[in-house]
């Protein structure tokens, strides 16, 4: 008997409430941080809904509280966006003309923060009705750096790296030739979790510009690298050219600091033979001899 009655309540509700919400309830929308958002809230009115329309959406509080904030209102053909400060100047109305059947919403400049479940309530006497959307603010990938780790030479295991230091979990990285012939060496594998691209063989011709693509699930970012591949003489010959320039630049500081130091050397030895010159002739010695008493006498020179 209980179950007849409900079905009997339940049918009266929904005669009562001949307004109809066409979008889905409970709707995931996710978007970037610093983006936009659109939640969808489209509505059908019935010719008995008589009464005046009423628009109202809000953001379920979180539990505790004892009532939901209002965002924004549509009301005796008036908007009010002014009630809930955090979104304040950055939530409208889409349609000019909410009365036309579509009173979805615009979130802006989106933070972390505004995550969230948000009601649309569309009332119309004697019919009303409501859905959630649910909004999840996440980051996008930061620029990934682009590097190589191996030595780039032919025969020689090289690894290209990609990594994005923020930006919302899974991130998929993706790496493409972006130089003929465009496709990725045959030998190489891609390793698009932790974005590493190895080419266990390298050869001279895998030598190009390579890009990598972070993405994730609200957007993605991108970084090029240039590789080139040389032979090994090429490297002896490359090393050889280092050593050799670094032996000269040896040999010409030391010739430089040899002739400094001569140089040095004469300049003090020019200074002692002007002190020599300069100084006061030596005293003449007298030595009288006394019995057994020797007296040393000194005089003069005039």
């Amino acid at each position: 008997m209980d179950w007849q009655i409900f079905q009997i309540l339940l049918l009266l509700t929904v005669k009562c409430s001949s307004v109809l919400i066409n979008s889905t309830n409970k709707k995931l929308v996710e978007k970037a941080v610093g983006g936009g958002a659109a939640l969808d809230c489209q509505f059908t009115l019935a010719p008995d809904d008589l009464g005046p329309l009423e628009i109202e959406w809000t953001r379920l509080s979180n539990p505790g509280l004892t009532e939901d904030p209002v965002i924004i209102v549509y009301s005796a053909g008036q908007i009010y966006d002014n009630y809930y400060v955090p979104l304040k100047g950055r939530v409208h109305f889409i349609s000019m003309d909410p009365r036309k059947g579509d009173a979805s919403i615009n979130l802006l400049l989106l933070t972390p923060s505004d995550s969230g479940t948000y009601r649309c309530q569309v009332k119309k006497v004697p019919g009303i009705q409501r859905i959630s959307v649910i909004l999840r603010v996440i980051h996008a990938p930061s620029k990934p750096s682009c590097h190589t780790k191996g030595t780039e030479e032919v025969g020689r295991n090289v690894v290209l790296h990609c990594n994005a230091l923020e930006g919302a979990i899974p991130i998929d990285y993706n790496w493409q030739r972006t130089t003929g012939p465009y496709t990725l060496p045959s030998s190489a594998r891609l390793d698009a979790v932790a974005g590493t691209l190895h080419i266990p063989v390298a050869e001279e011709r895998d030598s190009g510009t390579y890009s990598c693509i972070a993405r994730n699930r609200v957007g993605m970012e991108g970084c090029f690298l240039e590789l080139k591949i040389i032979p090994p003489s090429m490297v002896g010959m490359v090393a050889g050219t280092v050593v050799s320039s670094l032996l000269v630049l040896a040999v010409i500081t030391f010739s430089v600091y040899h002739r400094y130091k001569c140089k040095e050397e004469m300049v003090e030895e020019d200074t002692a033979n002007d002190i020599r010159e300069d100084a006061s002739p030596p005293k003449h010695r007298r030595l009288a001899i006394t019995g057994d008493v020797s007296v040393t006498s000194s005089t003069t020179d005039l």
